[in-house]
Parts: structure tokens; sequence; C-alpha cells
């Protein structure tokens, strides 16, 4: 299930955005959030901010999944441990079901420590337009550019 928060018109340059979102893509929601606490970058905040609305948003969904699928998966997840002999692959499988388990029994639908971060990704908004005073009588553009930040959410890896 994908979980997904935006955040627009963010008043500062894709690039410098770009540069933190691409640390953060793949990793687990809650060591991203740690890692973004400690980047002094404003762009961290920015990005920050978003992906605490995302978690946000996995915890209040009410009605994104349906029971019947979710006793498909743990039925393929108790599969995949009975066949294998990876125990890295066993523990994180079982780790899967349980917290599936328990999103069937409980009101609350998506726990943070199921999340990762599937994709993080920065979109350009309108450019303001400016202009600056030159020598004689001329003028050069000043581009105040902003962006949109994008993260999406999954359950899975």
């Amino acid at each position: 299930m994908e979980i997904l928060a935006v955040t627009k018109g963010v008043r500062m340059s894709p690039l410098k955005v770009r540069a933190v979102t691409t640390q953060i893509q793949g990793m687990h929601a809650l060591e991203a959030q740690a890692l973004l606490a400690n980047v002094p970058r404003k762009s961290a905040r920015l990005v920050s901010k978003t992906l605490k609305s995302a978690m946000a948003n996995a915890e209040n969904i009410i009605d994104e999944w349906d029971v019947d699928d979710l006793r498909g998966r743990i039925s393929e997840l108790e599969q995949k441990v009975s066949s294998t002999n990876n125990k890295k692959t066993r523990r994180s499988s079982q780790a899967k079901i349980d917290a599936y388990q328990s999103f069937i029994d409980s009101p609350h639908k998506l726990e943070q420590t199921m999340l990762y971060i599937k994709e993080a990704t920065v979109g350009d908004a309108p450019t303001l337009k400016r202009w600056r005073p030159r020598a004689r009588g001329s003028a050069s553009p000043i581009l105040k550019r902003s962006c949109h930040i994008r993260i999406v959410l999954t359950d899975q890896i």
C-alpha cells in the first residue's frame, strides 16, 4: 500500500531540496526522520515536515486495505518463511506477518515501524521573475525558484 504526501509551493530551489531527498530514498521512515533531524539545512526541515505528514496519513487510513488481501499476503509470507533457510529473511517476514495480523486486529491502520520511503521527488513550481537594475539602464533577471516536495511511503521494501 502506498501513502502520499505533497508540500506545494515551497520557496526554495528544487536543486537544493533534491540534495536532501536523494539521501532518504529507500530508507526506513523512522531512520529517515532521525537523519533529517540531524541535517543542518532548511531543505531538510521542509522534507521532514512532508515526511511527518505522510506518516500521519499512514496512521489515519481507515478503509484503504482489504482484509482478504492482507490474509493473502500473510499466507504468501508464511510460505516464504517455511521455504527459506535465511535467518534474516525469515525474521523480517515473520515481523511483517505479525504487523499485518496486528493491522487486521487493531483500529489503527498502519504503524510507523512498517513504513519505508518508496519515492521522494522534488518538482519545479512556478518561478517568480524579478529584475535587477544594471549599468547603462539595462536590467538582468532574478529567478526566485520554488518547488513541490512529494513523498510516497510503502509498507513493502
